[in-house]
């Protein structure tokens, strides 16, 4: 951001279009937060519903407490705790299991996008400056994302298989009985939950683009999709803290859409809000919810 040219005058215009349109931008981008965050409770309440079945408002409170515990740990980690506390002592294991396969489905989204995004950027070749040795990471990406994707899918919709042969572990047995129904969880279930993650990235690029378009990058819907779903890929990949994520996206940002605008303040701006309102904003209403927790 050294060589953006008149910050003051971007700032000023920028809390100009903030009073104006700009602010209807924000709202729509605030909306879709919210519709996000109530996608991912869906896809809980999916998951739970052969075993405990449970209304859509206590499975978002469950998500706001997953992402509260999930700020300090690494890969956002503590989002299995902030869940299962507030189910019965004798589902938390269960739950756990199920917070694996939902975070599994989203990865296999990430996955898909991010390889459509490098077969794009394949024939493009304009997301990465010369001489920084991004070209080569992309045609490893390139070759090695569509294998890993057909290996998920096969351990996501063969999950029975793959807890049946864990449950037969001498080990594990005592967790048997709480663990032996995610042997059966049914294929339409796993798909539903998949197509919900699904749904939940389309919203995710669109808060990114509408953002892009408040900050005057101009940068556009395709190559938004691209650099994003590179770069979420990217951050699937590299281990993490939430709260030094922020400066990880920064940087995977600018290598990847630095060629497409002079604006590099307008992406900062852009990856700075969207972590803020989809990390931050949950995770302080979800803190304020677990002060009235009580242990089931």
């Amino acid at each position: 951001m050294a060589g953006q040219k008149d910050i003051g005058l971007y700032c000023s215009s920028l809390v100009a279009s903030l009073r104006g349109w700009g602010s209807l931008i924000l709202f729509f981008v605030l909306m879709i937060m919210l519709l996000q965050w109530l996608l991912e409770a869906r896809k809980w309440q999916v998951m739970l519903s052969p075993g405990y079945p449970i209304k859509l408002p206590e499975a978002f409170r469950m998500i706001l407490s997953g992402i509260a515990l999930s700020i300090a740990t690494p890969n956002r980690m503590g989002e299995f705790a902030g869940r299962v506390m507030h189910l019965p002592s004798g589902q938390r294991l269960q739950g756990t299991a199920l917070t694996v396969i939902g975070n599994f489905a989203q990865l296999i989204v990430t996955c898909i996008a991010g390889s459509i995004a490098l077969c794009m950027e394949w024939q493009d070749q304009h997301l990465y400056p010369a001489g920084t040795g991004l070209q080569a990471v992309q045609t490893l990406l390139l070759w090695t994302t569509p294998l890993t994707i057909i290996f998920f899918m096969l351990l996501y919709f063969k999950a029975g298989l793959v807890f049946n042969w864990i449950l037969s572990l001498r080990m594990l047995g005592k967790f048997r009985d709480k663990l032996g129904v995610l042997a059966t969880i049914p294929n339409n279930i796993l798909l539903k939950v998949l197509l919900l993650s699904s749904l939940r990235f389309v919203f995710f690029i669109l808060q990114y683009w509408l953002l892009f378009k408040l900050t005057n990058t101009g940068i556009g819907f395709r190559d938004t999709f691209a650099a994003i779903s590179i770069m979420l890929l990217w951050l699937a990949i590299v281990p993490t803290f939430s709260f030094l994520e922020l400066g990880l996206r920064w940087e995977f940002a600018l290598l990847l859409m630095g060629s497409l605008t002079e604006n590099a303040l307008g992406i900062a701006v852009s990856i700075t809000a969207v972590w803020l309102i989809n990390l931050m904003f949950p995770a302080a209403v979800g803190a304020i919810g677990l002060l009235f927790y009580r242990s089931r």
